[in-house]
């Protein structure tokens, strides 16, 4: 593993913490983490209700940047049971929607 590797492990890693912390917070809750596709920023949040997660994404401006004029967004349809597993769901939809 190289340097760049290394370092893309630990943003995720980064990234990740508090959408795991929500795992742990009690029975409700959210958590809005920022998350790069490559020149583009979203907004991603994690949102729990009982043993349910849902996400959500809003694309946001990049800095120094002008805000998008048809910002891309969506909302997952079906609960996960783990914050981990949302925040995938949603990367996976920022990838194929960017």
């Amino acid at each position: 593993m190289d340097c760049r590797d290394r370092f893309a492990v630990w943003l995720v890693e980064l990234v990740l913490e508090p959408v795991r912390a929500l795992r742990e917070n009690g029975s409700r809750g959210s958590v809005t983490v920022r998350a790069a596709c490559g020149p583009r920023r979203f907004d991603v949040t994690i949102s729990r209700a009982g043993s349910d997660y849902a996400w959500a994404f809003r694309e946001v401006a990049a800095p120094r940047a002008a805000a998008p004029s048809e910002p891309l967004e969506e909302t997952g349809a079906e609960p996960l049971t783990d914050p981990e597993d949302a925040f995938w769901a949603a990367w996976t939809a920022i990838e194929t929607a960017a």
